[in-house]
């Protein structure tokens, strides 16, 4: 019980190392979406080929919001989103190994030492 425990700490110490090298990230999909541009002569307001931009999206407040991405920015954007869904990835990877300590724990303490040590402490059990 105990070796299993603390293989899951040594896990847990390992996922936590791996999200803090994930810097920096930005919460949001990369989409890149075809336009017409500003030039009036452009072939584009003719019915041509559109350009592409590309738009970093995300919820805020509970409405979609796009943010226009600078073509210089385009490769660190993609990085940054990336880095967002490996954070969130990790983030769950840890909660299960939490889960997975407390479900130990409980098998190593009784519930019946447990509510016992509850009263004494002069907490209701409700």
């Amino acid at each position: 019980m105990k070796d299993r425990r603390k293989e899951l700490e040594k896990r847990r110490e390992e996922l936590v190392r791996r999200m803090s090298g994930l810097s920096p990230w930005i919460q949001g999909s990369v989409v890149v979406v075809k336009r017409v541009c500003g030039q009036k002569g452009c072939a584009c307001h003719r019915g041509g080929k559109k350009h592409p931009a590309m738009y970093l999206t995300g919820k805020e407040e509970g409405r979609t919001v796009s943010i226009y991405v600078p073509r210089k920015m385009e490769a660190e954007a993609r990085v940054w989103a990336g880095n967002y869904k490996k954070l969130k990835a990790l983030i769950r990877e840890v909660s299960e190994v939490q889960r997975e300590i407390l479900k130990l724990r409980e098998e190593e303490w009784p519930s019946t030492i447990v509510r016992s040590a509850w009263r004494s402490s002069g907490r209701s059990t409700g």
